[in-house]
């Protein structure tokens, strides 16, 4: 699969070379600068989650957010997970760090979900662009759909 992805976008870069050099050489300037950007932001944030990981110890995981914390953990997480939006990119790395000190896929679900979707934090930016209302509604909506894949998960995974 993974080689399918680098064909194709050597594939597509190549085309778009031959169309048009000049904005492709301009938009790889663009897409160079971003991910110099995002990357800086990803290691930092590697770096931190690696802190954490390393300094909670594993029987405090286990204790609140481990196989045996059921709701509790469930409610921990998706509270957790709902103060900050991050994407993906700097939120995975953070669950498989999780998933290795024996975090239940439903616990990572309920925490990575909310943590990509429902943002406390950011909710003032939010309420500024688009409204009070609708940034409400978006939050709620966003955390009813992590309970439901925090649902699905559990019964998929048997947990």
């Amino acid at each position: 699969m993974n080689i399918i992805l680098w064909v194709g976008t050597t594939g597509l870069l190549v085309i778009s070379l031959i169309k048009n050099k000049k904005k492709t050489f301009a938009a790889l300037k663009i897409a160079t600068k971003k991910f110099i950007a995002i990357l800086f932001l990803f290691l930092l944030v590697l770096a931190g989650f690696a802190l954490i990981v390393t300094f909670i110890s594993p029987e405090l995981l286990q204790r609140y957010i481990g196989v045996e914390s059921g709701i509790k953990g469930i409610a921990l997480s998706l509270g957790l997970g709902s103060i900050s939006v991050m994407p993906g990119f700097a939120a995975f790395p953070l669950c498989a760090a999780l998933r290795g000190q024996g975090i239940p896929y439903y616990i990572i679900a309920a925490f990575s979900l909310a943590l990509m979707n429902v943002g406390i934090v950011t909710f003032p930016i939010e309420k500024k662009f688009l409204g009070f209302t609708v940034a409400l509604i978006r939050n709620l909506i966003a955390l009813v759909v992590c309970v439901i894949g925090v649902i699905v998960v559990k019964i998929v995974f048997g947990e």
